[in-house]
C-alpha cells in the first residue's frame, strides 16, 4: 500500500456519487472580463540607492495611507519590509527598471544567503514588481538559502510579479511562532496572504507555509492564503508548496511545466493539511500529484473543497489528485476540527503514468478513506490514456471497486483510450467540435459557470472535462 500506510480504503455511507448536490459551494466565480481601475496615490516615496540592504520600516519612518513606495532599480543584498499597517493600503513597487536580489554564484564564489525580499508584521500592503516595463520587476536569484521570509503577524498582504530563479532552499518561508489556535481568528497570525503572477524556475526547495496538526492542538494555522497565476518551471523539489495547517486556501490559474524530472518520491505540487479550492490549474510533463489534500475543517462546520477545471497532461507517475482524511493518516483530528466535503468536477487528465510504473498506477484521483458523514461528488471528468496494474479496466479512482467505478461512469466520468478519441487537443487544451465529450455532461453539477479558458459552459448541456 502506498506510503507504507496501514489503513484500508473504505466507501463510507456518507460518500455520494450520484443524485443532487449536497455540498454548498463557496467557490467565487471569476470575472471573465476584469475591470482595470487606475491607481491614485496620496503620496509617493522614493527609497533605495540601487545597492546594499534596504529596510522599509513603518516604526522608523511614517508612510501615510494610500501611498506608493518606489524602490530604485539596482542589485540589492536584501529588501526588508516591516511594520506597515495602513488603514486601507500601501503599495510598494520597483522603479523604472528591475530590482534584483543576487545571492551570488550558486555553484561557487561569493554567496549571499540572505538575498531576498522579506516582510514582517504587515497588513494591507501590496508588494508588486510591475512598476516598469517587463513582467517581473523583482528578481531574486542564485540564493542557496531562503529568498522570501515572512514573520510576525500579517494580514492582507499581496506579493506579486516576482521571479525566483535557482533558489536552493525555500523560495517562500513562513516562520513558526508556535501559536496554538484557540478556535478564533485572534490566534491566526497569517491571514489573506496572496502570491500572484510569480515565476519559480530551477528552484530546488519547498515553499513552507508552516502549521502543524496534532492529536492535542493546531499550531500556526493560516487562513485564506491564495496562490494564483503563478508559474513553476524546471523545479525538482518534490513538494512545491507545503501547508501544515491551512484553512480556506485558494489555488488557481497556476501553470506547472517540467516538474520533478529526477524526483521519484510520492509528492504533490501542493500538499495541504486542511482545506481549500483547486481550480483552473495546468500541468504538463511532471511527476507527482497536482494536489494532495489531507482533509480537515477547522471549526464545527464541514468545509467544501472544490476541485474543478484543471488540466493534467503527461505524468511519469501518480494520479493528478489525491485526498484522504487525517484519521486515515493515523493523526486524529485536533479539538475544534471536523471533516470536509469534496466536489471533483470537470477536470481533464491524460497520458498518466506514461513510464508505466507497475507498483502504483495512475487514475483521475487516489481516493482514500473518508470519515463517515463526509460527502464526495464526482461528475463530468475526462480521463484518457493511463496505466494501471489492476483488474479494473479504464478505472477512474485508485483504491476503488467495480461498483464505485460503475457509478462514476453513470455520472459522466468518462475514459478514452487517447486524446484523439476524446477529441481533446493537447496544444490548445480545448475540445474539438466533433468531440464525443462536447456538451455530453450532466447538468446541475458545475462548480463554476466558466471552463479552464474562462469561457462559459453550456449550462443545460455542459461538456465533460475542463474545456468546452
Amino acid at each position: 500500500m502506498k506510503k507504507g500506510a496501514c489503513f484500508l480504503f473504505i466507501i463510507c455511507a456518507g460518500i455520494i456519487l450520484s443524485g443532487a448536490s449536497a455540498c454548498k459551494s463557496t467557490f467565487v466565480n471569476p470575472e471573465i472580463m476584469p475591470v482595470v481601475v487606475p491607481e491614485h496615490y496620496v503620496k509617493i516615496y522614493n527609497v533605495g540607492t540601487g545597492s546594499g540592504d534596504l529596510i522599509i520600516d513603518g516604526d522608523a519612518a511614517e508612510y501615510i495611507d494610500n501611498a506608493l513606495i518606489i524602490i530604485a532599480p539596482g542589485v540589492y543584498g536584501s529588501i526588508n519590509i516591516n511594520n506597515l499597517h495602513p488603514a486601507t493600503k500601501i503599495t510598494i513597487k520597483n522603479g523604472n527598471g528591475v530590482v534584483a536580489m543576487d545571492g551570488g554564484n550558486y555553484t561557487g564564489g561569493n554567496k549571499n544567503m540572505y538575498a531576498g525580499l522579506n516582510y514582517r508584521n504587515c497588513s494591507n500592503v501590496v508588494i508588486s514588481g510591475n512598476g516598469s516595463v517587463g513582467e517581473y520587476g523583482f528578481d531574486i536569484h542564485d540564493n542557496f538559502y531562503r529568498s522570501t521570509t515572512i514573520a510576525g503577524k500579517n494580514k492582507n498582504v499581496t506579493l506579486q510579479y516576482c521571479s525566483y530563479e535557482r533558489i536552493g532552499d525555500s523560495p517562500i518561508f513562513i516562520y513558526s511562532s508556535n501559536t496554538a489556535w484557540d478556535g478564533t481568528d485572534n490566534t491566526i497570525n497569517n491571514r489573506d496572504l496572496k502570491f500572484l503572477h510569480n515565476k519559480f524556475e530551477f528552484c530546488q526547495g519547498t515553499t513552507q507555509l508552516g502549521g502543524t496538526v496534532t492529536t492535542m492542538e493546531v499550531n500556526d494555522l493560516t487562513k485564506g492564503i491564495e496562490f494564483g497565476y503563478n508559474e513553476w518551471i524546471n523545479c525538482d523539489a518534490g513538494i512545491l508548496v507545503f501547508a501544515g495547517a491551512a484553512d480556506g486556501m485558494q489555488l488557481h490559474d497556476n501553470v506547472f511545466k517540467n516538474i520533478n524530472q529526477t524526483n521519484n518520491n510520492d509528492n504533490g505540487f501542493f500538499l495541504i493539511v486542511g482545506n481549500g479550492d483547486f481550480y483552473r490549474n495546468y500541468a504538463n510533463s511532471y511527476q507527482g500529484h497536482m494536489i494532495r489534500l489531507w482533509s480537515l475543517s477547522f471549526g464545527t462546520t464541514p468545509a467544501d473543497c472544490l476541485i474543478c477545471d484543471n488540466i493534467s497532461i503527461g505524468s511519469r507517475k501518480y494520479s493528478p489528485f489525491e485526498w484522504q482524511s487525517t484519521e486515515g493518516l493515523n493523526v486524529k483530528a485536533a479539538p475544534n476540527t471536523t471533516y470536509v466535503n469534496i466536489k471533483l468536477c470537470n477536470n481533464t487528465a491524460g497520458n498518466l503514468n506514461y513510464e508505466q510504473h507497475p507498483e502504483f498506477g495512475a487514475c483521475l484521483a487516489d481516493n482514500y478513506s473518508m470519515p463517515a458523514g463526509s460527502k464526495l461528488e464526482v461528475y463530468n471528468n475526462l480521463l484518457y490514456k493511463t496505466f494501471t496494474a489492476t483488474g479494473i479496466p479504464n478505472r477512474i479512482f485508485q483504491f476503488s471497486d467495480v461498483e464505485l467505478e460503475a457509478r462514476a461512469v453513470v455520472n459522466k466520468n468518462t475514459y478514452y483510450s487517447k486524446n484523439t478519441a476524446a477529441g481533446f487537443d493537447e496544444t490548445t487544451l480545448k475540445l474539438l467540435s466533433n468531440s464525443p465529450a462536447k456538451n455530453a455532461g450532466l447538468k446541475g453539477h458545475l462548480i463554476s459557470p466558466v471552463d479552464y479558458h474562462k469561457l462559459p459552459f453550456n449550462l443545460s448541456k455542459p461538456s465533460i472535462g475542463a474545456s468546452n
